[in-house]
């Protein structure tokens, strides 16, 4: 049988590290290869950590950290020949929403800079691309972390004093019944409150973002796809996994 090939582009590490957690984790380190990188000047590109490799691997995941939100798309179309011809059956970038060209337009969630922002790549995708119905892309909204706060459950793994009740009592926030990616301008900000809680931070750091992703199991991913939470989590995952892929 031949490999299913699917390339994931992303902004930076945060991004890299929650992809490849969750592929390990909803196909439960079966029947997938994986391999990580970033990309450095004139596409070179260095081993990020870390490869993950099943000797009757059925589907091949490449993840390329480019290093710059605004260069997710760029990269795609530069790279889509070469992945074609090296037998990738579909493309994939992530990236927040949140970023320079946002904040110079809003302070605060826009609902329709969303869809302009979402609309303009889709018609470069479109335009420029040699195969677009091979692309698709996802804008994490308004930051990746916000998919860490939609299972509020999974914070009280970092640290039992963060409960739910705990983070409403001490900083207002109840993340039972809000939505964190129509909630949180600045997703990244609200999550360094919540673990100032513990006298902590969070720091983007690779050690720290692994912690957070590590916590979840594949029934995590299933209910925060049933969740009605994150539709940008949503959609990148059906992007996944609804192409053909068994898990």
């Amino acid at each position: 049988m031949e490999k299913r090939k699917v390339a994931i582009f992303v902004e930076g590490q945060a991004e890299l590290i929650v992809a490849r957690e969750m592929l390990l984790n909803v196909f439960e380190y079966q029947t997938i290869e994986i391999e990580c990188r970033n990309l450095l000047e004139d596409w070179n590109t260095a081993k990020a950590e870390y490869d993950f490799v099943t000797p009757d691997a059925k589907y091949c995941f490449y993840i390329l950290n480019v290093g710059n939100d605004e260069r997710v798309l760029g990269a795609i179309l530069e790279q889509e020949t070469f992945l074609y011809k090296n037998g990738y059956h579909k493309i994939i970038g992530l990236r927040d929403m949140y970023g320079k060209k946002y904040r110079d337009k809003s302070k605060q969630i826009d609902v329709t800079i969303n869809q302009k922002f979402i609309a303009g790549t889709q018609l470069s995708i479109n335009e420029k691309a040699l195969q677009s119905e091979k692309i698709t892309f996802h804008y994490a909204i308004m930051e990746v972390e916000a998919w860490f706060l939609a299972l509020p459950e999974l914070l009280n793994k970092i640290d039992t004093r963060l409960t739910a009740n705990y983070i409403l009592e001490n900083l207002g926030i109840d993340l039972h019944q809000i939505d964190p990616e129509t909630t949180f301008f600045h997703t990244a900000k609200t999550l360094d409150d919540i673990f100032k809680l513990i006298g902590r931070s969070y720091d983007k750091k690779k050690g720290t973002i692994n912690e957070l992703a590590t916590l979840y199991c594949k029934d995590d991913y299933l209910l925060l796809v049933m969740s009605g939470k994150c539709k940008s989590f949503v959609n990148f995952y059906n992007s996944i996994f609804e192409d053909n892929i068994t898990i």
